[in-house]
């Protein structure tokens, strides 16, 4: 039995219920995996506010300690032999710049293997291309040719893969889709949250605050939103397993609605990211059951109700089609020896750059504190002391 550990990256640390739940999944499926905390240390801090996600990893992801200095990614290279970036939106930049670099794992060693496993560009290459710089995508381009293995979570990434950067990339559904929704259910169970007939609220940057009032009068039924809330992931999950029917604009809503086979109303198109909807619902067989704006909702009933015994076995295939990705990938060797020693080069000697460039900002600003103390000091102080500092400062003269 490998013994060995693998190294996860993704966005566990985040205060994001899909986000949190991808990280639960992808570490249930993997033996003898670990988180890795690249954490955004001030989105981490913003985010500590709502402690739901800090509860939920310290009782049931396994966790590295904090790896926010190169120095303490490059370590990792000493306990694994395998990196896996994945799921979620670890390849489209502007998500978080901050920490974005480490998910191309170019500190990784030519030895390690390095897989991408269902991760996400969360755009078109249309839109990528308008939100990401040039510099940004040649570095890319460089960096996802020295992977083993590349899996994408939507269509358009595989697209992005072969045209932006000359890789091959397959199509493989979300990891929330791979573990079996049992464990969910277990997770679901745990919450204290009373049952009751309701409508479940799962709206990023919502904007029409009548929309409550109108859904209850309209079906029956009162609203609980539960983005920005207190609830638990325990809670949150099972608000979306027990509710009447689900109304959301986030990808890991529609994910949980689908697979607790609820009908939902999804608004994707405001949100800008309209791909990531509609590819799933390709790969799951179901017509596109987007609405553009929630403005329709108030003309017509936008409550999609699907054929589940179809999907759910879809959703079948595609777990089995992800599992035969991520065991042939695990089990092969790892390759690509000198597009990784390329990659890691120029990584090392930005960093170095990047050193040299802080010490000489420090070393000027130590100088200049040095001078405006003389100045201001000098001219008071006793002949004998006055010496010694004129020793001193030719001895740390740069010559």
């Amino acid at each position: 039995m490998d013994t060995k550990n693998k190294y996860i990256l993704n966005y566990w640390w985040a205060a994001n219920y899909g986000a949190n739940l991808t990280a639960y999944a992808l570490q249930q499926i993997i033996d003898n995996s670990v988180l890795v905390d690249n954490s955004d240390w001030s989105q981490w801090m913003n985010d500590k506010k709502q402690k739901f996600h800090l509860k939920f990893s310290s009782k049931y992801l396994t966790i590295t300690p904090v790896c926010r200095y190169i120095s303490s990614l490059m370590n990792l290279n000493k306990t694994c032999d395998t990196f896996i970036v994945g799921s979620d939106q670890i390849f489209r930049p502007q998500i978080n710049k901050r920490t974005f670099e480490t998910f191309l794992l170019d500190f990784a060693t030519s030895d390690k293997k390095k897989i991408a496993f269902s991760a996400s560009f969360g755009v078109d290459k249309e839109n990528f291309l308008k939100e990401t710089d040039s510099k940004v995508i040649q570095r890319m381009k460089e960096s996802l040719k020295s992977f083993d293995c590349i899996s994408v979570r939507e269509k358009q990434g595989v697209e992005i893969c072969k045209d932006l950067f000359g890789v091959d990339a397959e199509w493989i559904i979300d990891p929330v889709f791979i573990l079996d929704s049992f464990k969910y259910k277990e997770l679901a169970g745990i919450s204290k949250k009373k049952k009751a007939p309701l409508i479940a609220s799962c709206m990023f940057m919502k904007k029409d605050k009548k929309i409550d009032k109108f859904l209850t009068e309209k079906y029956g039924y009162r609203v609980v939103e539960l983005h920005n809330s207190k609830y638990t992931i325990e809670d949150w999950l099972n608000t979306i397993k027990t509710c009447e029917f689900l109304i959301t604009n986030s990808y890991h809503a529609i994910c949980f609605a689908v697979i607790f086979n609820k009908p939902f109303i999804c608004l994707s198109k405001d949100m800008g990211a309209a791909s990531r909807f509609e590819s799933l619902f390709e790969m799951l067989g179901i017509e596109n059951q987007s609405i553009d704006s929630i403005e329709e909702i108030y003309s017509k009933d936008c409550i999609f109700k699907i054929d589940y015994e179809k999907v759910n076995k879809r959703i079948a295939e595609e777990r089995e089609r992800g599992l035969v990705f991520l065991k042939k990938a695990l089990d092969a060797p790892a390759g690509k020896y000198e597009e990784k020693q390329k990659v890691r080069t120029r990584f090392l000697e930005e960093k170095l750059c990047q050193l040299e460039q802080q010490a000489t900002l420090a070393y000027q600003i130590k100088k200049s504190l040095w001078n405006l103390w003389l100045i201001i000091f000098y001219k008071f102080l006793p002949e004998p002391l006055k010496t010694i500092i004129r020793k001193l400062r030719n001895m740390t003269k740069c010559k």
